[in-house]
């Protein structure tokens, strides 16, 4: 790891602690009521990937460290550990499912729903 890299790791482990402290001692400032906080890895950014073959190996490597099995599901690798409702995960979303979806997205201003009166 370079100090770089060993710097910015010691920021956000800072900044956690000292979010997690803030909301401990002001318990009038509200936090999510549904659904846990991530804290997303993207292996293809975050990592030294520099393929997405290579990414894809990054997934199934922090999910060892993890002690987890990645989940592979349309293009999406997924690694994750929960903490209470705050969840650590290690994502890569390949290109050619980032593809699909655009496609599928090209036809959003196309599409015209009929109102139902009184909806």
């Amino acid at each position: 790891m370079s100090p770089a890299q060993h710097h910015h790791r010691r920021e956000l482990i800072s900044g956690l602690r000292a979010l997690a402290a803030f909301l401990d001692s002001h318990p009038q400032v509200p936090v999510p009521r549904y659904g846990p906080v991530r804290v997303s890895v993207h292996t293809n950014y975050d990592t030294d990937a520099s393929t997405e073959a290579e990414a894809i190996t990054e997934v199934g490597r922090i999910a060892a460290l993890l002690g987890t099995t990645p989940i592979a599901e349309n293009g999406h690798h997924i690694a994750g550990i929960a903490f209470g409702s705050v969840r650590y995960e290690a994502i890569l979303v390949t290109q050619a499912a980032m593809e699909r979806r655009a496609a599928r997205d090209s036809y959003r201003d196309v599409i015209a729903l009929n109102e139902i009166e009184g909806a």
